[in-house]
């Protein structure tokens, strides 16, 4: 597998163990959201690479995309649970940033959130966290 793969699915397994959430790869958006909230983890965007002359090694900076979606309760319910997860997902990145040593490190802030009406049902809340993960291949597509 690549190093983006592996990254890729390091991520997933973090979030999956310390959340319990349904945790997805590239899914479509969901037409219903578990009672414990749905996070999606797209493939995002590993840039351009950085060659260095002289050198054999390739380095991204490549951003993840990660949607979270919180739709059971009342608001101020959904906002403890979408907070929630936010928490567990930002302790399951600081336990481990590196990633078992898979990238050099991890960036994140806090996600662009925002709630979504839906038609005779409850609204749901979204949230959309970007995480750089800076990591170094021995090619451009390894």
């Amino acid at each position: 597998m690549s190093k983006s793969e592996d990254i890729l699915n390091k991520i997933k397994d973090l979030i999956t163990q310390e959340t319990t959430a349904k945790v997805e790869r590239n899914s479509d958006a969901p037409e219903k959201i578990p009672a414990d909230g749905l996070i999606v983890i797209h493939d995002g965007d590993p840039g351009e690479p950085d060659i260095t002359l002289g050198f054999s090694n390739t380095f991204y900076s490549h951003v993840i995309e990660i949607e979270i979606y919180v739709q059971e309760g009342d608001d101020a319910q959904r906002d403890i649970k979408f907070d929630l997860l936010l928490q567990q997902i930002g302790a399951a990145l600081q336990a481990n940033i590196t990633l078992d040593d898979l990238a050099g490190g991890l960036i994140y802030g806090r996600p662009e959130i925002t709630t979504q009406a839906v038609d005779g049902g409850a609204a749901i809340k979204t949230g959309i966290l970007l995480i750089q993960a800076d990591y170094e291949t021995a090619t451009p597509i390894a």
